[in-house]
């Protein structure tokens, strides 16, 4: 059974404290980083004076406790992540976690990381450094009221649906189309059944939402209308001083 895609701008943020005493944050930061080509992992490259993948955690620290938050990143580059969270002064509260083969893994072991007083949780990407505290919050909050709150934005290119030979088989209705950012929120009892069933089925996600949505349970979209680009390609790089 398939359920519908909802797409609402939470308005009302007054539910929500600062911090967020049953809320939890996962920072993914378990990709190869292949797409973008460099001898570095990408998430360690500098961006205005601090590795890409401490932004965030610096944006949302006043949103959550340190000890609610797990960073999961490559086994062999744990050290270098630590000495990055350091250089950044972030609390050493912050956990960091080695991650799995695959991003469900990943999220996986993070969660199992996580306070058990931890009700809702979020996952951001590592590589969307200029994410903001507010768009969090919008997304905790549709979670802590709806369930889940995935930030997303409206597609404006024409999306061809092919077949392997590049041969166009479908032209979507765009308006219908959006494309999933992070960070995605979740009540965490939907995000462990989801990520359970992906891997009982060895199911490869690209998002978590995907596996809320394999579980059974509806997926609500919050409109992300700042800039909040994945550094993906070195070209990408460029997008981070986009104004906005």
């Amino acid at each position: 059974m398939r359920f519908p895609v909802y797409i609402e701008r939470v308005m009302n943020l007054s539910s929500i404290s600062t911090p967020c005493p049953d809320a939890g944050l996962i920072l993914a930061c378990g990709g190869s980083g292949t797409r973008f080509g460099a001898d570095q992992n990408k998430l360690l490259m500098e961006w205005r004076g601090l590795a890409q993948f401490c932004h965030p955690l610096r944006t949302f620290l006043p949103l959550l406790r340190p000890e609610q938050i797990v960073v999961a990143a490559p086994a062999e580059l744990l050290p270098a992540f630590r000495a990055a969270m350091i250089a950044a002064g972030l609390p050493a509260g912050i956990q960091l976690i080695a991650g799995g083969g695959e991003r469900r893994d990943s999220v996986a072991l993070a969660l199992a990381a996580l306070p058990e007083t931890v009700r809702f949780v979020a996952v951001q990407d590592g590589a969307r450094p200029r994410t903001s505290a507010e768009l969090l919050r919008e997304c905790l909050e549709s979670a802590r009221s709806r369930g889940s709150g995935v930030a997303a934005h409206p597609v404006t290119d024409t999306i061809k649906v092919v077949d392997a030979a590049g041969r166009v088989l479908e032209t979507p209705d765009r308006a219908t189309l959006w494309a999933a950012e992070t960070p995605q929120a979740f009540r965490r009892d939907w995000l462990e059944a989801g990520l359970t069933l992906a891997r009982e089925q060895n199911r490869a996600v690209t998002d978590d939402a995907q596996a809320v949505e394999l579980a059974g349970n509806p997926v609500w979209l919050v409109h992300s209308r700042e800039p909040n680009p994945k550094i993906t390609h070195p070209h990408d790089l460029a997008l981070l001083e986009t104004p906005g």
